[in-house]
């Protein structure tokens, strides 16, 4: 009987049908386990610059009142919409008040007290910055579990 890899052939030809779908949740585990690693730094920044007392401003007529801690707190991975495989890092908005980075914009910016009445938050500036200079690292990660991956799924 002579061997030359039909067998092989076929079993690979029956993998097509679940190939993207199995790739796909593959891709976004190893994009999410990225992310996270992204994320976890930025929050230990955000942490070191924490104020130690409640962030208050007015918006609308309404005084909102953030609890110390709430930006680092609201900093985490989201699954892109229309996506399967991509994620983002930043301030998540909505949920928990205790979690929710809604004001994020403002402390990036540097207003302290809403309106733009101060500027010179120490917080300020952190976010983007750091998403820029970490994005070449998270490209190289990236780039190491895709090549992992594909290895695994080749048809």
């Amino acid at each position: 009987m002579r061997d030359d890899g039909l067998e092989e052939l076929s079993k690979q030809i029956g993998r097509i049908a679940d190939f993207p779908k199995e790739m796909a949740k593959e891709l976004r585990y190893a994009n999410r386990k990225i992310a996270s690693s992204g994320s976890k730094k930025l929050k230990a920044i955000l942490r070191q610059k924490r104020l130690n007392r409640d962030f208050v401003f007015v918006d609308k007529g309404r005084r909102l009142v953030v609890e110390p801690g709430t930006l680092a707190r609201s900093i985490g991975v989201k699954n892109s919409k229309g996506s399967k495989i991509n994620v983002f890092v930043g301030p998540r908005f909505g949920g928990a008040k205790r979690n929710d980075g809604f004001f994020s914009a403002i402390v990036e910016s540097g207003q302290v007290g809403g309106r733009g009445r101060s500027l010179g938050s120490k917080n300020a500036n952190i976010i983007r910055p750091f998403l820029s200079r970490y994005a070449p690292v998270m490209a190289r990660m990236q780039i190491i579990a895709y090549r992992r991956i594909f290895d695994q799924f080749k048809l």
